[in-house]
């Protein structure tokens, strides 16, 4: 609605779409809890977070919105142009939203797959289940190249190589705040609390710590001291490749003008941003 409106312009929602694809695919969760799930259990999981929390959590929020853009574009895509997830929306207001409170009567969860049918002219039942219901990654690299979006992922530069963890810094100790599963943190032996000391015997805080890693490449091996609670260990850490969900999507040249009006069709014309 930003961009229809003119608010923003087009690579300003481009932009703001990679930044949830990038946070969305940072989390570990995202393999361990549906959609579905995440909305049911927001209130003793979502907003009750702790440090295991991006391990075992998705956003219903942030994965939702994708979810609602896979079908969007696959809608647009099959339809070739003629249909949208708009359409869906339009007439579950019309039948269920404007006379809501006089009615009584909503849409039943069961109930959707079937009205987007009545909508859009198609069946998208194993989508649905697949997207929303399931933990399967989202197709939404060749969604957006049919629209005339290349998704730039693993392009260009990728920045330091990764350590696998979000840190904090706590009481002026840089400190691990989450250790992603099965990445290189949590490999070596850390976890959430523990407090990073040294590295490679060096005094490390925020900073030097990146400009550590900003020498390094993925498979450069790290000596690390860190406490835990009172007690002072040290492990090898082995650096991962940084995540090539970092670049951003950019729009690119499509051959033929299918693409080209599927992505006007979406996002509509290329005007720049209302000043305000």
């Amino acid at each position: 609605m930003l961009v229809r409106s003119g608010v923003i312009g087009r690579d300003a929602y481009l932009d703001l779409l990679a930044k949830t694809i990038s946070g969305v695919m940072r989390g570990p969760g995202r393999r361990m809890q549906s959609v579905a799930e995440s909305s049911f259990d927001a209130w003793i999981k979502h907003y009750r977070q702790d440090e295991n929390s991006p391990n075992a959590i998705a956003s219903y929020y942030a994965k939702g919105s994708l979810v609602a853009l896979a079908l969007d574009l696959t809608i647009r895509i099959r339809t070739d142009g003629k249909r949208s997830l708009d359409d869906a929306m339009r007439l579950m207001w019309r039948r269920y939203g404007r006379d809501f409170f006089a009615r009584r009567e909503g849409l039943a969860e069961d109930e959707f797959p079937r009205l987007l049918e009545e909508a859009v002219g198609l069946r998208l039942d194993a989508q649905i289940r697949s997207w929303a219901y399931g933990t399967t990654e989202l197709p939404l690299a060749p969604l957006l190249r049919a629209v005339g979006v290349e998704p730039g992922f693993g392009t260009g530069d990728q920045g330091p190589a990764s350590f696998g963890a979000k840190l904090a810094t706590r009481e002026g100790q840089l400190t691990i705040a989450t250790a992603y599963t099965g990445q290189a943190a949590q490999r070596a032996g850390l976890s959430a609390g523990d407090t990073l000391v040294a590295v490679d015997g060096l005094r490390v805080d925020e900073r030097t710590l990146k400009a550590l890693l900003a020498r390094r490449k993925p498979g450069d091996r790290l000596r690390v001291h860190a406490f835990r609670r009172d007690e002072l260990f040290d492990c090898e850490l082995e650096l991962d490749a940084p995540p090539a969900i970092d670049a951003k999507l950019k729009l690119a040249p499509k051959p033929g003008a299918r693409a080209t009006r599927l992505l006007a069709g979406w996002l509509g014309g290329s005007r720049p941003a209302r000043a305000s």
